[in-house]
């Protein structure tokens, strides 16, 4: 079964306030500890882990830091430091939070999961955001209690899985329009970023995303996880449907130029595929069949293989061993194929269905829905 659970300060004073605005400070405290338990501080700055620690004395700890903006970070603390044992391990625990340019207070008696943080603003907004979506995450209970508590067979019946399925898209639905609510009556807070960002699934509408993202103040969109929201975004409106399909040149399997605009006039497959992809070949048959059904009627396809370097003898190999006649482009760069960065690909099988005029207007067509779709469109 499948359930889904889910200010800036001014710059004003003198120089030597201004610098205390750019460091951080943590003070720490967690029960009555001692060397040898230690803390350790991570984060991640543009991608690269930061990582810190620090000895427990009299249980307090402290770390400090340059200013490196709002952003999750972690504390964990080694209540003991043994040798590695395959049975035991040394006792530790994880706490997460916000890191500001401030000083914060973390205080536990005993484990610092359990600790209380004070100074963090956005850790304040994290607690009243999680208060406020608690009980309709809540109502996922239920619904779990309920198939628990059904028959076997009825635990196997696609309809009741399914009757189950539309109930929790509905609270999923609710907390996304709770959050998103919360995003826009708070567009200067950091967790409205967060908030916004979790209503991101994989698929979305990334017109609307780009507009709801703007919507939130400029500072917070320039933080660093700011943008990579953004980016996300962008990457997604560059495939999205309706959008212009990104223009590239291959070298075919006779190492000739091949342009996508080379197409324009037709309907055309762009399908991402390798020879080592089993899925992809599994689907290759139901491609065959479509191309058959609908190469006289303005459609053709456009392969884009990830093979690896120096497997051009299995790629070609798998076009005669499947049958697929139409033009096939690589260069031969497995995962790091540009036009598979171009388009955002991170699993294959993956096609983008492209009109006469060069806009996507379909994807991630598998089994018989690309049929369908060119049925609809070629009339």
């Amino acid at each position: 079964m499948k359930i889904c659970r889910i200010l800036m300060l001014a710059a004003v004073g003198a120089p030597l306030p201004l610098a205390a605005q750019q460091t951080y400070t943590i003070k720490g405290s967690v029960g009555k500890l001692n060397p040898p338990a230690k803390a350790y501080l991570s984060y991640r700055v543009n991608g690269e882990r930061i990582l810190d620690s620090t000895e427990i004395r009299n249980g307090q700890f402290r770390f400090s830091g340059k200013a490196v903006g709002t952003r999750e970070a972690h504390i964990l603390v080694k209540h003991s430091i043994e040798e590695h044992n395959p049975v035991t391990r040394p006792q530790e625990d994880v706490l997460a939070f916000f890191l500001e340019d401030r000083t914060i207070t973390i205080t536990a008696k005993d484990s610092i999961h359990n600790a209380v943080i004070k100074g963090s603003p956005t850790q304040d907004d994290n607690l009243k955001v999680t208060a406020m979506l608690k009980p309709y995450y809540d109502k996922y209970e239920p619904l779990n209690r309920e198939f628990k508590e059904q028959p076997e067979s009825k635990q196997k019946d696609s309809a009741y899985i399914a009757s189950l399925e539309q109930r929790a898209d509905a609270i999923a639905k609710e907390i996304v329009s709770v959050k998103m609510k919360y995003a826009k009556a708070n567009p200067g807070k950091y967790m409205s970023l967060m908030a916004f960002n979790s209503t991101l699934p994989p698929e979305f509408d990334a017109v609307q995303a780009e507009k709801d993202f703007l919507a939130l103040s400029e500072d917070i969109r320039n933080t660093e996880f700011g943008k990579t929201v953004r980016d996300k975004i962008l990457k997604v409106k560059k495939t999205q449907e309706g959008s212009p399909a990104p223009e590239f040149a291959l070298n075919d399997v006779n190492g000739q130029p091949v342009k996508l605009s080379d197409f324009r006039g037709k309907y055309v497959l762009l399908d991402f595929w390798a020879s080592w992809c089993a899925p992809c070949r599994r689907e290759n048959p139901n491609l065959v069949k479509a191309y058959d059904a609908f190469k006289d009627k303005g459609f053709t396809i456009l392969g884009v293989s990830l093979d690896k370097p120096g497997d051009k003898d299995k790629w070609l190999e798998a076009i005669r061993k499947d049958g697929l006649p139409w033009t096939h482009v690589s260069d031969l760069k497995a995962w790091e194929s540009e036009v598979a960065k171009l388009y955002d690909v991170n699993a294959i099988p993956m096609n983008f269905l492209i009109n006469p005029d060069g806009k996507i207007i379909a994807k991630y067509l598998r089994g018989g829905a690309l049929e369908e779709q060119l049925k609809k469109v070629l009339h």
